[in-house]
């Protein structure tokens, strides 16, 4: 146990909570954090939505043409309302992934983002109506990371809406730094493509604690872990995670989670939110830093 307390815990407003304590750290030159936000998101139709994401990114990338050397490595989207059933097997989060998916395509090529080279992300529900859109781009050549338990979330099938998910898994910069740094997107209870565990919060969290844990080893060139104890030496890779849960009821077992399987270094952030899927209780993402293994780049 690290000695972690429920005092450790940084807890955010779920309205309009700020980007994770080390994005400030770390967005110094050469790298920049721009975004994007409109106004009265959760009162609009599908297609006035769709219109706004997608100006939304573009506002983004024309803000990046401003930073030539500089490339998109991190999105955060915070959507209100995200679960508002739209009509036609949309809600609002798929809705979100139909924008960005086009914002991706004209932007990066379709060839290209559909290939995986595209920066790593994080979606989540929040209250209020403000819907707002983060992006730290570094000079770094981003490498996208995926992990080989799950599915490419921009090869997920249509079960999940019409047009998939944009985002990988993971990006890790490793040019010119001593120790390289592994940007780790919104991480859930998710298996191949499905959600895993129902209702029970407990095995969520180990679930998304193993995919956490297969990012890094990912990132390391090392096999998948497959037994508990092969978790907590990767995990304590991180420097820096943000909990993102729908249910303040459980603050005693995130507590007891955190304490027992990463560092007592790690800074910890928790946001009550809703998920991109209303059966997952659960997501993480953070900052952490792989070892370079000998023998490989």
């Amino acid at each position: 146990m690290s000695g972690f307390t429920a005092e450790d815990i940084r807890h955010l407003p779920h309205d309009a909570p700020p980007l994770p304590a080390w994005v400030s750290d770390f967005a110094g030159p050469p790298s920049v954090l721009v975004g994007a936000q409109f106004a009265a998101a959760a009162e609009m139709t599908t297609a006035a939505f769709e219109a706004g994401v997608t100006e939304a990114y573009r506002s983004v990338f024309r803000q990046l043409e401003a930073h030539p050397s500089l490339r998109p490595a991190r999105f955060w989207a915070f959507i209100p309302n995200i679960h508002q059933d739209l009509g036609g097997g949309l809600d609002r989060y798929k809705a979100f992934n139909t924008a960005r998916y086009g914002a991706f395509a004209a932007h990066f090529g379709q060839t290209t983002f559909l290939g995986g080279s595209i920066p790593t992300a994080s979606a989540v529900g929040i209250d209020g109506q403000r819907f707002q859109l983060h992006c730290l781009a570094t000079a770094d050549i981003g490498v996208p990371v995926e992990n080989p338990r799950q599915v490419p979330a921009y090869q997920y099938s249509r079960r999940f809406g019409p047009l998939p998910p944009c985002f990988a898994r993971a990006t890790l910069l490793a040019a010119d730094r001593d120790r390289p740094v592994l940007l780790v997107g919104g991480t859930a209870s998710i298996v191949g493509e499905d959600s895993a565990h129902g209702e029970d919060f407990s095995r969520q969290a180990q679930e998304t604690l193993l995919n956490l844990a297969s990012l890094v080893a990912s990132a390391e060139g090392r096999p998948v872990p497959t037994a508990s104890t092969e978790l907590r030496p990767l995990l304590a890779r991180y420097d820096e995670i943000r909990i993102y849960c729908p249910r303040p009821e459980v603050q005693r077992e995130i507590v007891d989670l955190v304490a027992a399987n990463f560092s007592g270094a790690c800074r910890v952030e928790m946001v009550r939110a809703s998920l991109c899927r209303a059966e997952l209780l659960i997501e993480i993402e953070g900052l952490a830093r792989p070892i370079r293994v000998p023998g490989r780049a």
